[in-house]
C-alpha cells in the first residue's frame, strides 16, 4: 500500500502525468487513513476488473497485463502484481519473488494452500484443505511459467530489502534466469508514513509492556504471544490491529477469548492510540517469520521501542541491522520469546534518527523519481 501511494505522490509532485491502473477500485479513504493526507490530485484512475471481489486474490496481479496494452505511456511502474512486456521502459518493484510466495519455506503463510496429510491433520483436515489446494495449483503453474519472462521484461527491478534481494538471487539458477538480472536490480526501501509523528512521540519514560500491531489473521501466530504472556505475568501485553473479513474477525475473537489477564486485545486500533502504545511500551513483538520488510516493526523502532523479531526476515536484516537495534529469535517458542522480551525490557536498543531517516518518504520519492528520469529521457 505505502509503496503504491508514495510512488504516485512522488511522480505527481515531480510534475508527471500519472495514470493509475488497478485490478480493483482503490479505497482512497483507506490510503488517507494510513498516510495522514489526501490522495494526490490530478491522477487518472482506472479499474481493470469489471467489479470488486475478494475472491481469487492471488490471481489478480495477472490482470495488470491489460494495462500495458490499453494505455500510452513513457514509463511503466509496477508496485503490486507482476511485470509483463510493456510498450515502454518498465520498473518492477518486487516485494518478494512471486515464485517463492508459493514456497512454504520462504513464505509460511502459503502453507494454508497445501494439501494436509491425514496422519497430521486428520481426514477432516485433509477434506478442508482440498479446495484451497485446487485453488492454488493453477497459480503455482502460472507463476513458475511466467517468472523468467517477468524478470527479463523489466528494465529495472527494485526490491524492498537485502532479504528479498537474497531470495531473488536464490531463484535465478532454479528458473534458469541469467545472473546479469542482478545488474539492473537495487534496493529501495519502502517509506514510513507519518515518520515525523513517530519520532516526535518518542518518550524517555518507557512502560514495562510489549506491543504488537498487525491485522488479525492466523498467519500472524498471535497464539505465540498468549503463551509467552503466561510465562511472564509481570509484563503487560497489547495485541492490536485491523479486522478484515469473516476469517479475520473469527481469529480476533479466538485470540481475545484465549488471552490471559495480562494481555489486552484491541480491534481496529486508531492511529493516535497506536502511536501512544508504540512510544510508551519498551518492547515490540513481531511474530511473522519470513517477513519481507515490515512496516509495523519500523513504526515501532521509529517510536523508540525495541523490537523482538524473527531472524529469518527482512525486518532483521534491514530494519534491525541484524541485532543493532533489535533482539532476534530463530525458534518461535514461548520460552525463548519470553527471554528475549525480558532482555529487551531491561536492555533497550533505541535506533538512531539517522537510521530512521533511511525510510523517509522524501528519500523514497527522490529515489523513485531518479529511476524514472534515468529511463524516460
Amino acid at each position: 500500500m505505502v509503496v503504491f501511494y508514495y510512488t504516485v505522490k512522488a511522480l505527481r509532485d515531480a510534475g508527471f502525468n500519472v495514470i493509475v491502473a488497478t485490478t480493483d477500485k482503490p479505497d482512497l479513504k483507506s490510503y488517507e487513513d494510513v498516510v495522514g493526507e489526501p490522495f494526490p490530485e490530478g491522477v487518472k484512475l482506472y479499474s481493470l476488473a469489471p467489479f470488486t471481489t475478494r475472491m481469487f486474490t492471488i490471481y489478480k496481479g495477472f490482470i495488470l497485463t491489460l494495462a500495458f496494452r490499453r494505455f500510452n505511456y513513457d514509463v511503466a511502474v509496477v508496485t503490486h502484481g507482476y511485470a509483463f512486456k510493456a510498450k515502454a521502459p518498465l520498473i518492477y518493484y518486487m516485494h518478494f519473488p512471486p515464485v517463492l510466495t508459493a514456497d512454504p519455506v520462504w513464505n509460511p503463510e502459503y502453507s494454508k494452500y497445501s494439501l494436509k496429510h491425514p496422519s497430521v491433520s486428520g481426514f477432516r483436515g485433509l477434506a478442508l484443505s482440498v479446495p484451497w489446494w485446487l485453488y492454488s495449483r493453477p497459480y503455482e503453474f502460472l507463476v513458475k511459467k511466467l517468472y523468467k519472462p517477468m524478470l527479463e521484461s523489466a528494465t529495472r527491478i527494485l526490491v524492498n530489502s537485502s532479504f528479498t534481494l537474497k531470495a531473488l538471487k536464490y531463484t535465478l539458477s532454479t528458473f534458469k534466469v541469467d545472473a546479469t538480472i542482478m545488474d539492473k536490480t537495487r534496493i529501495v526501501y519502502p517509506p514510513l508514513p507519518r515518520i515525523n509523528e513517530y519520532v516526535k512521540a518518542r518518550s524517555p519514560e518507557k512502560l514495562y509492556c510489549a506491543a504488537t500491531i498487525g491485522r488479525f489473521s492466523p498467519e500472524k501466530r498471535y497464539e505465540l504471544i498468549l503463551e509467552t504472556a503466561k510465562l511472564t505475568p509481570g509484563v503487560e501485553y497489547y495485541i492490536a490491529g485491523g479486522i478484515y473479513g469473516r476469517v479475520s474477525r473469527s481469529y480476533y475473537e479466538k485470540i481475545k477469548r484465549e488471552a490471559p489477564p495480562n494481555v489486552r486485545v484491541i480491534a481496529n486500533i486508531p492511529h493516535n492510540l497506536k502511536l501512544e502504545l508504540l512510544s510508551k511500551c519498551a518492547a515490540y513483538i513481531h511474530t511473522m517469520v519470513g517477513e519481507h520488510f515490515g512496516i509495523a516493526p519500523l513504526e515501532a523502532i521509529a517510536a523508540g521501542a525495541t523490537p523482538i523479531v524473527p531472524t529469518f526476515s527482512g525486518t532483521w536484516t534491514d530494519i534491525c541491522l541484524e541485532g543493532e537495534y533489535c533482539h532476534g529469535y530463530s525458534k518461535a517458542e514461548p520460552r525463548i520469546l519470553a527471554e528475549k522480551i525480558l532482555t529487551a525490557l531491561e536492555k533497550p536498543k533505541e535506533a538512531s534518527l539517522e537510521h530512521i531517516e533511511k525510510f523517509s518518504p522524501q528519500k523514497f520519492a527522490k529515489e523513485i523519481v531518479a529511476e524514472i528520469n534515468s529511463l524516460a529521457w
